[in-house]
């Protein structure tokens, strides 16, 4: 291996003849991204307020305020919260929504019965896990793209079965976005294989796309992108995450760090999620990470407004892809690597 972690290259290993998305949620749709659910669902309904938590990717907060102008109040929330207590502690008002994510994976059911106004659910971190199949929300979405290998996709249901109304096209800025992500996972699969020694051919249309989802209006997802989706194994994709995720368990015996482990041991945890003490330590393995081709994520950079306890859990987190791109010998591998770096530390 090249190198772990960053944007997905394309892959064919987990096709399949079985429908899963249409088997386990018959009635979704399918848009262009998942802040794109978010968006339509703030249109139809017209709500004036929508509660976040504090600890969440700003980018799409700031494009749903940009794009409808809905008022955004927070609430603190973050890995191991007790969300259920802070949620019922909320001064809600007529016409506001709240969204709710399960971090990571992390999370075992909740029950939005108690909740007094509409709630949506982000499942982007384990859309196949109890508490996506189980909801009793008033919405479900997922940004499909962030879990399996496609350049573009948001799923959105109700568990409660509810219309969506909103008539959607596939849209020309969304279908020539596509066609550049296909693009540049094709190539980067090339450079992986040692067919393509340019790294910034593929780069630099991973970069020029993301920026483009901050301007994307609203879109159903593309053809080729929906077709993917519908013959993809996600349930050997998340099964292959959990034994990589397995191997980097091993991790937790150094000092210095902590594995944010999920609820109960069945769930399926988006990625290897690590603490380090302090920032510094955090900063300065990251950059070592980097050196050896492995390439973690912070999700996400809070601003320095946010709760000082989002900011402190922010400033100490790395988010270690071991998702089905890796068989269980590149995790050992990685496994090693990461191992040796914290230990020399």
């Amino acid at each position: 291996m090249k190198e772990f972690g960053s944007d997905f290259h394309f892959l064919s290993s987990f096709n399949t003849d079985c429908v899963w998305l249409n088997d386990t949620f018959p009635q979704a749709h399918l848009l262009a991204d998942g802040r794109l659910c978010i968006l339509a669902l703030i249109k139809q309904y017209r709500w004036k307020r929508i509660w976040m938590p504090e600890y969440f990717c700003y980018n799409i907060i700031e494009y749903l305020r940009i794009q409808t102008g809905i008022e955004v109040v927070f609430y603190v929330d973050y890995p191991g919260n007790d969300d259920e207590k802070i949620i019922s502690a909320l001064s809600f008002k007529d016409g506001d929504v709240l969204l709710r994510m399960n971090y990571f994976g992390l999370r075992s059911f909740r029950s939005e019965k108690c909740v007094p106004i509409p709630v949506i659910e982000d499942h982007s971190h384990d859309i196949i896990g109890d508490w996506a199949i189980n909801s009793d929300a008033d919405w479900c979405i997922a940004s499909l793209r962030k879990i399996i290998p496609i350049p573009e996709g948001g799923i959105l249901w109700s568990p409660k079965g509810l219309s969506f109304d909103t008539n959607l096209n596939q849209t020309l800025s969304n279908s020539e976005l596509s066609r550049k992500r296909w693009k540049a996972m094709e190539m980067k699969g090339g450079y992986l294989k040692g067919d393509i020694r340019e790294k910034e051919l593929f780069r630099t249309l991973f970069l020029e796309t993301e920026d483009a989802f901050d301007n994307l209006e609203l879109s159903l997802i593309d053809e080729k992108s929906k077709y993917y989706i519908e013959h993809f194994d996600i349930f050997n994709w998340y099964n292959a995450k959990r034994r990589n995720w397995d191997i980097l368990r091993k991790l937790e015996s150094n000092k210095g760090i902590e594995v944010i482990l999920p609820e109960f041991e069945n769930l399926n945890p988006f990625s290897f999620i690590v603490l380090f003490e302090n920032e510094e330590k955090k900063e300065r393995i990251r950059r070592k990470l980097i050196e050896s081709s492995i390439y973690p994520a912070v999700l996400w950079n809070v601003p320095c407004d946010a709760h000082d306890v989002v900011q402190y859990f922010s400033k100490r987190m790395l988010s270690i892809h071991c998702d089905g791109r890796y068989t269980e010998k590149d995790v050992e591998e990685l496994y090693n690597k990461i191992n040796l770096i914290i230990q020399n530390d």
